[in-house]
């Protein structure tokens, strides 16, 4: 299976002018999932009225998926919720994932409502649990969906000043859980914002199952792609079988 993660920097609060980086970005690309940070369209904003999905936003995103005959996943905004939105091959959204920990630091809960539940989904033999940024600081969450899913899926605008947080986190949900990590960040600098300036240093990673890293992104930006076999989950999971040593907690 081909990943592709799209690292790049939105244009604050301008979802049009996102969107034509993104098909500039991605033009003639051969993948079969694309994967876009948090909030792709607007930056990582406390404005709901500038990041908030209409008709045109989803379309786009759905023509797409069938220009490139991949699947998409997508930071958005919908109905008071930062969500992920998944799209199929055939522009179809195949699944919708509303973040659960909200990042208070910033102010996020007051101007959002938080997800309750869980959310995977399958691409290609992969089965896929998704998140959304500050989710990857707490493992509970991970713990309960990894012996189900093959793969976390985290998007993000995590700030480069916690950028060495990101890649440890990412690594240990991997190996812990004996299953692929796949992590995109953007890039950039905000012009305004909760706080103000704040810098990301993109790191988007794919780590496998055993905690190596496939794909490192660095700070560039572009479309990076990299081939994951669904298969080695299992492979490593029965020679090193962990996680039926796992008890639940209190």
């Amino acid at each position: 299976m081909r990943v592709t993660l799209l690292q790049y920097a939105p244009a604050w609060e301008d979802r049009q002018v996102s969107r034509e980086k993104v098909a500039a970005l991605v033009a003639g690309l051969s993948t079969d999932w694309l994967v876009l940070p948090e909030m792709a369209l607007s930056g990582f904003t406390m404005d709901r009225a500038a990041a908030t999905w209409d008709a045109s936003d989803e379309a786009f995103f759905a023509g797409l998926a069938k220009e490139l005959r991949c699947a998409i996943s997508v930071g958005a905004v919908r109905d008071r919720h930062n969500v992920c939105l998944v799209f199929g091959p055939e522009g179809r959204i195949l699944a919708s994932y509303a973040k659960r920990h909200l990042f208070s630091y910033a102010g996020e809960e007051a101007r959002y409502d938080a997800g309750r539940e869980p959310r995977s989904y399958e691409l290609s033999g992969l089965r896929i649990s998704q998140s959304i940024c500050y989710d990857l600081r707490f493992p509970a969450d991970f713990w309960q969906e990894a012996p189900n899913v093959d793969a976390f899926c985290v998007i993000a605008a995590w700030g480069g000043k916690r950028a060495e947080h990101w890649r440890l986190l990412l690594r240990a949900r991997a190996i812990e859980n004996q299953c692929f990590a796949i992590g995109v960040n953007r890039i950039g600098i905000e012009p305004s914002g909760l706080p103000p300036g704040v810098e990301y240093s993109g790191d988007s990673a794919v780590i496998d199952p055993q905690g190596r890293t496939l794909l490192d992104c660095g700070s560039a930006e572009g479309a990076f792609s990299v081939e994951i076999d669904p298969a080695a989950v299992a492979q490593w999971r029965s020679a090193f079988p962990a996680l039926k040593d796992r008890r639940a907690q209190a």
